[in-house]
């Protein structure tokens, strides 16, 4: 099964959700959205195998899901990449090649211990903490100090 998000509305994006829609009206085991909603993709992401494409979520939010990426093309050179992170060419050899990779048993093994360059959540969790622990009297008291005249 195959579930597609929309890339936006601009002008390769036209074309783009174009051939999106007609590979959907050709295959049953396809659907298309133009947007899931945070929770929903979220929920999705748990699903699936990985993911395919170019957007910044496949580098950001699917590692920690332990799922593996395809990052077709160059829009997110030079991000930090997670293990889990397969690099390719927009072409159809090169994204058929990082399919295989993809599915493979050794790469699906490798998930378990993938890390997030980007950390595994709970960050507000520690600024809260971390605020707690802060006096906050004397930072937010103002103080005055007698200058010596000359």
């Amino acid at each position: 099964r195959l579930i597609f998000t929309l890339p936006n509305a601009d002008t390769d994006g036209r074309m783009l959700i174009r051939q999106i829609e007609d590979f959907v009206a050709r295959h049953d085991n396809a659907r298309a959205y133009t947007s899931l909603g945070q929770l929903r993709y979220l929920s999705c992401i748990a699903q699936v195998n990985g993911v395919v494409g170019n957007s910044s979520s496949g580098l950001l939010e699917v590692p920690s899901f332990r799922k593996g990426t395809i990052n077709i093309g160059d829009r997110q050179r030079g991000r930090l990449k997670a293990a889990s992170v397969l690099n390719c060419a927009p072409e159809r050899v090169a994204i058929s090649l990082a399919l295989e990779q993809l599915y493979s048993p050794s790469f699906q093994a490798s998930m378990a211990q993938v890390c997030n360059p980007y950390g595994e959540g709970g960050a507000s969790d520690k600024v809260v903490a971390a605020i707690r622990t802060c006096n906050l009297d004397s930072l937010l008291k103002k103080r005055f100090h007698d200058l010596p005249c000359a």
